[in-house]
């Protein structure tokens, strides 16, 4: 799919954008230390592999933030909006080598907790994709298929095949795969029809919480 090999090596909206909210925020996503979640793992780079289907063992529980209720018809957004939210309204743009952008950015800082934003099963698992760098596909309960990408790390307790309720922490955001050292966000994408079905505009559907800007 598009969003599994989207993000470009040229610069782009999301990259300006990056270097002026850095400045505001007193440059503390480039400074953020990787943070060390008790279980968690990376795994290692595997270059020609942008979706490999590789399991993170681990014996911890999967951790279950609060749940916050949503609007009526939105899907739950996908990460702890604090410290930083910042999503970009970027699907469908242009890409290196014909593509076009199939999700939406969320521009965070190293760390933050990324959610499942329904009940279903994760069905995929990248680890060091040269792209997507580490990241999960999830098939929720009624068919719908989210991507999570750039991760910096899974949650404890999670592999290829794992089933999480809705408000699950299942990843943390990063800058894994070719964003650029520093450029932490998540790249998500909603494919309403099922993996391996186009994807839609993420935007309009989501639940985004009032502290995140959009722009």
């Amino acid at each position: 799919m598009d969003g599994r090999s989207t993000e470009p090596a040229h610069v782009t909206r999301r990259a300006v954008v990056l270097g002026g909210v850095a400045a505001v925020a007193g440059g503390l996503a480039l400074m953020a230390r990787r943070p060390e979640h008790a279980g968690a793992a990376a795994g290692s780079v595997a270059p020609d592999v942008t979706l490999r289907m590789e399991s993170i063992g681990s014996s911890a529980a999967v951790t279950r933030t609060a749940r916050r209720l949503g609007r009526p018809g939105r899907i739950r957004f996908p990460l702890d909006p604090t410290p930083r939210c910042y999503v970009l309204d970027n699907f469908s743009e242009a890409r290196s080598g014909g593509r076009s952008h199939a999700g939406v950015d969320i521009l965070t800082t190293l760390g933050q907790a990324v959610y499942a934003v329904a009940d279903g099963v994760l069905v995929t698992q990248t680890v060091g994709g040269a792209l997507s760098g580490n990241a999960w596909g999830f098939t929720a309960d009624d068919g719908q298929f989210f991507y999570y990408a750039h991760l910096s790390a899974f949650a404890s307790g999670l592999q290829q095949g794992s089933r999480v309720s809705v408000g699950d922490v299942i990843a943390y955001v990063g800058d894994t795969g070719n964003p650029g050292a520093g450029n932490y966000h998540l790249h998500f994408e909603v494919h309403p029809s099922g993996m391996n079905t186009p994807a839609v505009d993420p935007l309009p559907l989501l639940d985004v919480p009032s502290s995140c800007t959009v722009s």
